[in-house]
């Protein structure tokens, strides 16, 4: 378990990944679903009809109204956490160390909730995938997962997700990316994430040399996924044009996200990940 350390895995033993939606799940477990069953949590009313089980008669009703009303619970099943890495070449080095940090982190707090945990690394194809494990015993397994994720490839994402394996139930996806698209394309895969998701966490990973380019002079680019080059003569109005564009796509991400009711977290890589777990992430809601 290299990726965490032993006193940051205790600070997340009490957290959950939270949950604004409710979805039917597969079995029952730990998790509230929208099927109506039997567990401790109440639902609902409705008029008793013969057959009945006349131990969810709500006689306070009865008493009251003079009618018979039966109780409705909401039955508890699972969820299937898909934790999504970009792994096409553009996210090497310190931005997917720094996804699969985080990732390992949630993962954590999954395992601990009951939840199963899947893994997969996206580029132009679907890269890897490990199917959904349960339980803190299987923690390491998870962490091995994400740590046999390497940088390489070009990034297609469509094609990618149409290669995922569908989940039966409650899903929550959390997609680590860079949106560094080829045709530059972001809504089109959120979309198909949303649709497929009971809930999607969408984390915008960027490097600081990404976002205040130390760059200066006469200059070749070279695409990290393409291996195109561009030669530029960088300026100060130069890097500040770059820099308000960089914003406006990024914010453009985050508004289409939340059409699409998805959260959108933009991760520098320089920021403490247990910061970002223990008081960024608690405050967006997207762990309690």
């Amino acid at each position: 378990m290299a990726l965490l350390d032993a006193s940051f895995l205790a600070k997340l033993d009490r957290l959950l990944l939270s949950s604004r939606r409710r979805r039917a799940g597969v079995r029952v477990g730990e998790r509230r679903s929208a099927r109506r069953g039997i567990s401790q949590e109440f639902a609902d009313h409705r008029p008793y009809v013969p057959g009945d089980d006349l131990r969810f008669l709500d006689w306070h009703l009865v008493a009251r109204l003079d009618t018979l009303w039966v109780k409705l619970f909401e039955e508890e099943s699972d969820r299937t956490v898909q934790i999504l890495i970009d792994c096409s070449a553009s996210m090497a080095g310190e931005k997917l160390s720094y996804a699969r940090s985080v990732a390992a982190a949630l993962s954590w707090v999954a395992l601990g909730g009951s939840d199963r945990v899947a893994v997969a690394g996206l580029n132009d194809g679907l890269a890897s995938y490990a199917p959904p494990r349960r339980g803190r015993r299987n923690a390491h397994g998870v962490f091995q997962s994400l740590e046999a994720i390497h940088p390489g490839g070009g990034s297609d994402p469509d094609r990618a997700l149409a290669a995922m394996p569908r989940h039966r139930g409650g899903a929550i996806t959390l997609l680590f990316t860079d949106f560094l698209y080829p045709d530059g394309e972001h809504e089109r895969p959120l979309r198909r994430l949303c649709a497929d998701s009971a809930e999607l966490h969408v984390f915008h990973i960027l490097a600081p040399a990404e976002a205040r380019p130390p760059l200066q002079g006469d200059l070749e680019l070279i695409d990290a996924e393409t291996g195109e080059s561009v030669p530029l003569t960088v300026t100060p109005q130069l890097l500040q044009r770059y820099m308000d564009r960089l914003m406006t796509w990024s914010d453009d991400i985050a508004q289409s996200c939340s059409r699409l009711g998805a959260t959108y977290s933009r991760l520098l890589t320089d920021a403490p990940v247990e910061d970002l777990i223990l008081f960024d992430l608690r405050r967006r809601g997207v762990i309690q």
